[in-house]
């Protein structure tokens, strides 16, 4: 796979058929040592004011290419190009893919040859070209400025090593013709392409910038995968099915997917959770889509279970004393709504949860059983969760053991989900050193992003100090506030944060804007923000915890540190480098 520069596409990409052709040099076999730089900007253009070029190729032993790409409909007539694109916008120019991807390529290798320092003055002149890629149609005509080689059409698939290896060929005997035998010293080797990145990544990659990462992680993130897609469709042919996978593979996205598809076909659904938080999102979420999307119940499986007492003109009162309020809200009410269900027959088609692993209790399943139609063995029911690492509020029941108690109930289909779709590769890197979590090879993503940055502190002032420092310099950096959330294990009162003054820290919620937010990590599991800054770490110990905490950082992540939590990270960091 060859090395892609930005290693997201940006979301502000409209071009389908550019985000199809990076994707296919991403997974293109053979190209490792490749570097493929996407809507590189030229600062010097030959003929603009300035330019971009669509993709720029470097790959070692075949040369240094331009590409231009045009997508729909390419049309040619008395020397103007008119192109159409999908939704039918027409756009024409004088200046064809052809001239554009020329003009491109000898500007960028001017730059090259300025750039370039004594020691490396040989990349100025590297064996170079250009091509064009029109992947959505057949390109049979020519002119007089163009060769067949030069140009990557529908019948190429995606074969855009097989392009590179052409264009390297169709070029390499043009110039021979015109200048005699190609020198091989003007073949570009694997420590010239690394050159180039230093050149071409600080003059022109506009995507360097923790801003710009943090957006086209948002983007990139967001969307299901294929696999995941293919989930839904295998679960859809059975009435029970139990979809598990670590954090950042997806499951909130696929329940809430799962959710529109039942509600569309006819169904009277419940789309459930435990988090609050979650559950607020859900609302807002649905409230915005169309009626036809909305499931007859979205929020909490409490807020459930409250509603179906108040609307029996049951009184709920919550204790205020934690301890109380755990026993209500995990035998009172569920008891009470038990009651109420035996008499009142109240039947949804289809119960959807999302963190399920924090709702299969016995009295909770009991509830269920009496919600569904056909009841809990026989009805229809998709759970969403991890039963590894994030099973919190289980009372020390494994993941397994509540798979196995759902087992006793009744039958059901398992999926696995098998591809994280959240974080960074640094992120899982540091995941792994610090809870020890075994993934399988293929979990984490090999998303790259912005370094884990560990802020090692002696003291509660110097935390203090610092946290409010990071906080003025992401506001510096433009990065959005309300993509960045603080988490810690203790309350608010009792965190680091209590103590910031001048910086408007808000608690989370989904109606939170332009601010940063607070929660605790317990509170905020099942969540995510594009940066995430973890307070008041003494220790690593509560490995499920701190699971939980880091998981939840798309793009970047921040950990406040005391010394002695440094010294129990460096230890866990070399016992993973021991073991290989």
């Amino acid at each position: 796979m060859a090395r892609m520069i930005p290693s997201l596409i940006s979301p502000e990409t409209k071009s389908g058929a550019e985000k199809r052709i990076f994707k296919w040099f991403e997974k293109s076999e053979n190209t490792d040592d490749w570097v493929v730089f996407h809507s590189l900007g030229i600062a010097h253009h030959q003929t603009l004011i300035e330019g971009e070029v669509d993709f720029l190729v470097v790959a070692p032993k075949f040369g240094i290419f331009a590409l231009e790409v045009k997508g729909g409909r390419v049309k040619r007539k008395d020397g103007m190009w008119t192109f159409t694109n999908r939704e039918g916008h027409v756009d024409t120019k004088s200046r064809g893919p052809f001239e554009q991807a020329s003009d491109a390529i000898y500007s960028i290798m001017a730059a090259i040859k300025e750039k370039a320092d004594l020691e490396h003055r040989r990349v100025g002149e590297l064996h170079f070209g250009y091509g064009v890629m029109v992947p959505d149609i057949e390109y049979e005509t020519m002119g007089i400025d163009e060769e067949p080689w030069q140009v990557f059409d529908c019948n190429d698939g995606d074969d855009v090593r097989g392009f590179i290896v052409r264009l390297s060929e169709g070029s390499k005997k043009k110039y021979e013709e015109t200048y005699g035998r190609l020198n091989e010293s003007k073949i570009p080797s694997n420590q010239d392409a690394k050159y180039l990145i230093r050149i071409l990544r600080s003059d022109f990659d506009k995507v360097l910038a923790i801003k710009a990462r943090i957006n086209n992680a948002e983007q990139e993130l967001i969307e299901l995968t294929e696999k995941q897609y293919k989930c839904l469709d295998q679960i859809e042919e059975n009435r029970r099915g139990v979809v598990y996978g670590p954090a950042g593979t997806g499951k909130t996205l696929l329940a809430i997917e799962q959710a529109k598809k039942s509600v569309t076909a006819g169904k009277k659904v419940a789309l459930l959770c435990f988090n609050s938080s979650i559950g607020a999102w859900f609302q807002k979420y649905f409230s915005e889509l169309a009626v036809e999307f909305q499931p007859e119940f979205v929020g909490t499986f409490h807020g459930l279970m409250t509603k179906i007492l108040s609307d029996a003109g049951e009184r709920i009162d919550v204790p205020s004393d934690d301890e109380a309020k755990t026993i209500f809200y995990e035998d009172v009410i569920p008891e009470k709504v038990l009651e109420l269900l035996l008499d009142n027959q109240m039947e949804y088609d289809e119960i959807i949860i999302d963190e399920a692993q924090d709702l299969i209790r016995d009295k909770y399943v009991d509830v269920m059983d009496l919600l569904l139609k056909k009841g809990f063995e026989h009805g229809s029911w998709k759970f969403f969760g991890d039963f590894s690492r994030q099973a919190i509020y289980t009372n020390g029941l494994s993941g397994q053991a509540l798979l196995d108690n759902l087992e006793d109930r009744t039958s059901f289909i398992r999926y696995k989900l098998t591809e994280n779709c959240r974080n960074t590769r640094q992120i899982c890197d540091d995941i792994q050193t610090i809870t020890g979590y075994e993934a399988p090879k293929d979990l984490w993503t090999k998303v790259d992003g912005v370094p884990v940055d560990h802020k090692t502190c002696s003291s509660e002032e110097e935390e203090l100090e610092k946290l409010e420092a990071l906080l003025i310099e992401l506001d510096g950096k433009n990065i959005e506030k309300d993509k960045i959330t603080i988490l810690s294990p203790r309350s608010r009162e009792n965190s680091v944060v209590s103590k910031v003054e001048g910086i408007r820290i808000q608690n989370y919620s989904f109606t939170a804007a332009n601010a940063v937010t607070f929660s605790t990590i317990q509170s905020f599991k099942g969540l995510e923000n594009s940066v995430i800054i973890m307070v008041d770490v003494n220790s690593y110990a509560a490995m499920n915890l701190m699971y939980v905490g880091l998981s939840r950082a798309r793009a970047a992540l921040y950990i406040f540190e005391t010394k002695d939590a440094h010294n129990e990270y460096s230890d866990l960091l070399k016992r993973r480098l021991l073991n290989g």
